[in-house]
């Protein structure tokens, strides 16, 4: 008889509720927002959508619920304005995504700092023009 599987370190696992969740109001990107691991220098995906409280990412590998990442992400704005800022990011959910070969995961931000966070702020409002 089979041993039953081992859920996988990525696999979507969270207790939180339906409000905590939405929490702040997510926007769509339409552009260019890539998000790399600033400790490997390596990129770990592309932004698909993105809050004041944190952002989804996509990306060709799934990464470990819990798990703290120094991140840096790099904008290329509709407007032709160019932003990078760097900011640390707690995996808070992770899962395959319904393209095969693809992951998406949860990240909340953590400990933004005021710069950090007024050019957040100035990402958001240009995607929700």
């Amino acid at each position: 008889m089979a041993e039953p599987q081992k859920e996988p370190d990525w696999a979507i696992e969270n207790d939180w509720s339906e409000e905590d969740l939405r929490q702040y109001e997510r926007y769509s990107t339409n552009f260019y927002l890539c998000v790399y691991d600033r400790r490997e220098e390596r990129l770990l995906g592309d932004v698909v959508d993105i809050s004041l409280g944190g952002l989804r990412l996509i990306g060709s590998e799934a990464l470990r619920i819990g798990k703290v990442i120094p991140l840096r992400m790099e904008a290329s704005l509709e407007s032709g304005r160019r932003e990078c800022c760097e900011f640390q990011g707690k995996t808070v959910w992770s899962g395959e995504d319904e393209n095969p070969g693809w992951f998406t995961a949860g990240l909340e931000f953590l400990d933004l700092s005021t710069s950090t966070r007024k050019m957040l702020h100035e990402i958001i409002a240009e995607l929700s023009s």
